[in-house]
């Protein structure tokens, strides 16, 4: 099973493919909450992993949420239970993290162009 920060790794790599995104990079829950408080740059989507679905998902979305921020997650392993509770907490989406880097990156490519669509002003950015 893959680790939090490697996660985020992986998140961030298929994102630099897209240069014309800011990537707001935070390792977990906490930094990510404390980033979105003091960054002054506009954040357009949040990417959660496992850890962050299956701990205080209601806080991020919550925290998101004031801000018009949608939050879709990204998660191997993740428990139907934990899942549930996510998606009732208002999670858009929750996507299983394909083993292959290819589909991953296309995974990732499509998700943010339909949160962020490519017509629409230069895309601020997202954290993780």
């Amino acid at each position: 099973m893959i680790e939090e920060g490697a996660e985020v790794g992986l998140i961030c790599a298929a994102l630099a493919r897209m240069p014309e995104l800011r990537v707001i990079d935070a390792p977990n829950v906490a930094d990510a909450l404390s980033r979105l408080d003091r960054d002054p740059a506009p954040v357009a989507l949040a990417i959660a992993g496992r850890a962050a679905l299956s701990a205080a998902t209601d806080e991020v979305v919550k925290r998101f949420g004031i801000r018009g921020i949608p939050v879709v997650g990204f998660a191997a392993g993740l428990a139907p239970a934990a899942r549930q509770r996510a998606l009732a907490a208002g999670v858009r989406e929750i996507h299983d993290r394909p083993s292959q880097w290819r589909p991953y990156s296309e995974l990732i490519e499509s998700v943010v162009s339909r949160f962020i669509p490519a017509d629409s002003p230069p895309r601020p950015g997202r954290t993780s």
